[in-house]
């Protein structure tokens, strides 16, 4: 009776319902997000995830084989949820100016320095250490993604034709990636940068992708 007990009180380290496993990887992520949010991608250690989750560190790799699988899908999450939410502003009807549009892209990324942050680690850095179909998985929701926006894209902006919505989307990742490198500053940057004669410098990144994206428009034929 004794030793039945005991057996029952193990608990398997490894989740075996689909929920219990969706839901320990979301734990995960949550936990990625927190300590980047915190410091930044390269202080981040599968071990420090581990132990926010209070998980051993081999249960981490079980669900994510690599630091930069774990981010690309924290990514793949943020990206999912930042399209939905561009789309929800493109989806007011009428037809828009150059500016109108600049603006909409631009506001859906106020708040979202997160977002933004892993973004311009993408290429770069997380598809570096990952598997073929992680990255497949990856960029088919992405393109998947694209299509939505860039049919709401042509409805606002009746000159853009499917190739140039979705070079549109493109110009505007790159815009994006750029940005937020040149407004992530390290302090001792920052520090220089609030001396009066720096300003020509100083990257304020909502304004600056917004004027960015209205020329863009522009030179695709907005008026």
């Amino acid at each position: 009776m004794a030793g039945a007990l005991a057996a029952k009180r193990v608990v398997p380290l490894r989740a075996r319902r689909d929920e219990d496993k969706e839901a320990r990887r979301r734990e995960l992520l949550d936990a990625a997000r927190a300590l980047f949010e915190a410091t930044s991608f390269a202080e981040v250690k599968m071990a420090d995830v581990a132990a926010r989750t209070g998980l051993a560190k081999g249960t981490v790799f079980l669900y994510f084989p690599t630091k930069e699988a774990l981010f690309l899908a924290l990514l793949d999450d943020l990206l999912t949820a930042w399209f939905a939410k561009l789309n929800g502003r493109l989806a007011e009807g009428g037809t828009w100016t150059a500016h109108q549009l600049a603006r909409a892209v631009a506001g859906s990324l106020e708040g979202e320095e997160t977002f933004t942050r892993l973004l311009a680690l993408a290429q770069t850095v997380l598809e570096q250490n990952v598997t073929v179909a992680q990255a497949q998985a990856f960029k088919e929701r992405v393109l998947v993604s694209m299509e939505t926006t860039s049919a709401l894209l042509q409805a606002r902006l009746p000159f853009l034709t499917p190739e140039t919505a979705g070079q549109l989307i493109r110009y505007v990742h790159a815009l994006v990636t750029g940005l937020r490198q040149m407004a992530d500053i390290a302090p001792v940057a920052r520090e220089v940068l609030t001396l009066p004669h720096m300003a020509p410098l100083r990257v304020d990144f909502t304004a600056e992708l917004t004027a960015a994206i209205t020329t863009l428009l522009r030179g695709l034929g907005a008026r």
